[in-house]
């Protein structure tokens, strides 16, 4: 076909011509912003104090990097190869540990007007190596910061769900899972859950230098809702055996978990249903849960791996055998759990595989079947018997410390403050003006 001439066609050569010059200034002005992004964001040689003053004090501060060590930062600030040897064979005469070192580990320079005075790695708000420079030599210490210990209730109403309604309150992800794994045997934090349930969970938290530092044991939990009311208290045997027990003293640990996964949505239940995929209606043998890619999935109960592989439409499967005749199946997921083989053994809790897409599926997310005698059984159906209770002869004590925690758990939010002739004293200093933060 002959290509238009005259006027038509300079006045497409032209337009074509205009948005190929178009584009290519689009490509630059990318190029150009994510240059100058590179530039701002980089980490610069920084070699003394932004304002050096013959007679004045600096701290500036620094991180680990993704892949970088210690020698690499205080490469970055203008130490030689020789004062690096240095700070490296005096922190080698403490317990540091250089295989330990991760990002975001702080990395602190003190300096005395222009001189450098030290250098002070912290590992954490608690721990610290400090390295100083004198006319001595090159020295290191390990300082640890004194850890204030508070007992503290915190007590909640579900809005949404459990885990938004503890992170309104300030609560870590820590915490939410610490209280869900204690009752979840009792209440399925994904299908039970109602706006208006309570919670409350007496626990220790621990601070530094007033700021919260992070969460420690927790001793008692209550959830009312619509499913029910349950409590727990942690009790330590004289043995040393230890575990969360209801009012009666009975383990609120069950030989099967209720669900394999802590927090996700149920977007499919058992039994009949209408296909996404094959487009008809047929049995759904199983339970969907929705979950980002990733997710660790639990192996709902002690048992042996009949199979790890793929499944035709299950996608990467995994089949455990327990005991009683209970068979556990996990489909769609991404990858494996570590060590998880045919013919090996794995542990309640332990991590058969991540929340996938794989095989027959639309987006994201575990299909979980549990089969009782060769038949496929409504997951939320399986009652599973209790552990071990508290032996009759530690009921006694048993129920001394369930007193003294729900008297606890019947004081205002915030911390548990002693109350003159109450017997053992509950709390050693006030809570400091912090909060915890949230992640």
């Amino acid at each position: 076909m002959e290509q238009p001439v005259g006027p038509v066609g300079q006045v497409r050569r032209v337009g074509l011509a205009g948005r190929v010059a178009m584009v290519l200034v689009g490509l630059a002005a990318v190029a150009i912003s994510v240059f100058v992004v590179r530039r701002l964001t980089a980490k610069h040689p920084v070699c003394g104090p932004e304002i050096p003053l013959s007679d004045s004090t600096y701290v500036g501060s620094d991180s680990l990097g993704k892949g970088e060590m210690l020698a690499g930062v205080l490469a970055r600030w203008c130490l030689p190869p020789a004062r690096i040897n240095e700070v490296y064979a005096a922190l080698a005469k403490t317990d540091f540990n250089f295989r330990n070192m991760r990002v975001g580990d702080i990395v602190s320079f003190e300096y005395r007007g222009l001189s450098m005075t030290g250098v002070t790695y912290r590992k954490d708000p608690v721990t610290s190596y400090p390295v100083r420079f004198d006319s001595v030599g090159t020295t290191a210490a390990k300082e640890v910061k004194p850890v204030d210990t508070v007992r503290v209730v915190v007590r909640g109403a579900i809005k949404g769900s459990l885990w938004n309604s503890m992170i309104d309150l300030g609560e870590t992800p820590t915490l939410i899972v610490s209280f869900a794994q204690v009752l979840s045997y009792e209440v399925d934090f994904l299908t039970e859950v109602n706006e208006g349930d309570s919670f409350e969970i007496l626990l220790d938290k621990y601070y530094v230098d007033s700021s919260f530092y992070r969460d420690g044991q927790v001793y008692a939990v209550r959830y009312k809702g619509h499913a029910g009311n349950y409590s727990g208290f942690h009790y330590r045997s004289p043995s040393g055996h230890y575990d969360f027990y209801n009012e009666k003293g009975q383990s609120l640990r069950k030989s099967v978990l209720r669900s394999p996964l802590t927090f996700a949505n149920v977007t499919s239940g058992f039994g009949r249903r209408f296909h996404p995929i094959s487009r008809v209606y047929r049995q759904h043998q199983g339970v969907d849960y929705g979950a980002p890619l990733g997710t660790p999935v639990s192996a709902i109960a002690d048992g042996a791996v009949v199979m790890a592989r793929w499944n035709d439409g299950y996608g990467n499967f995994v089949q455990l055998r327990h005991s009683g005749g209970l068979v556990s199946c996990y489909g769609h997921m991404s990858r494996y759990g570590a060590g998880v083989k045919a013919g090996r053994s794995v542990r309640q809790g332990q991590t058969v595989g991540y929340v996938g897409s794989t095989g027959m599926s639309t987006g994201p997310h575990l299909h979980f079947e549990v089969r009782q005698g060769g038949k496929p059984v409504n997951p939320f159906k399986v009652i599973p018997p209790r552990a071990e209770p508290v032996a009759s002869k530690n009921i006694p004590e048993f129920n001394r410390l369930k007193a003294s925690y729900l008297t606890d758990l019947a004081r205002p939010a915030g911390p548990v403050v002693a109350v003159p002739d109450s017997g053992e004293e509950k709390r050693e200093l006030p809570l400091p003006h912090s909060k915890a933060p949230a992640h």
